[in-house]
């Protein structure tokens, strides 16, 4: 009889925290330019998507505000009407 000792899964789990918004759709054309600023770009798990930045990405100079600030105007440069981010976290269990 053999004995598996350690640690064993046929299973995925995902989880993330951004400061950002959640869009149901976007086009090709906007996820590059996403992208292309340095934005994180999440598929979530009921087909829509998280867009914003990392709380991994604050600077080591950076307060808190100052990153929330950033992330805002950087997303403002690709969706105007924005006047407002929130954290957005998620996660599943994929198995």
């Amino acid at each position: 009889m053999k004995i598996r000792i350690g640690f064993v899964s046929n299973s995925s789990n995902t989880s993330f925290c951004i400061y950002g918004k959640y869009f149901d759709d976007l086009s090709n054309e906007l996820k590059e330019l996403i992208e292309s600023k340095g934005l994180e770009l999440i598929y979530g798990q009921n087909e829509g998507y998280y867009v914003g930045r990392s709380f991994t990405d604050i600077k080591d100079d950076e307060t808190g505000k100052e990153f929330k600030e950033r992330t805002l105007k950087d997303m403002k440069e690709i969706f105007p009407e924005l006047t407002e981010l929130f954290i957005q976290e998620d996660g599943w269990y994929n198995g």
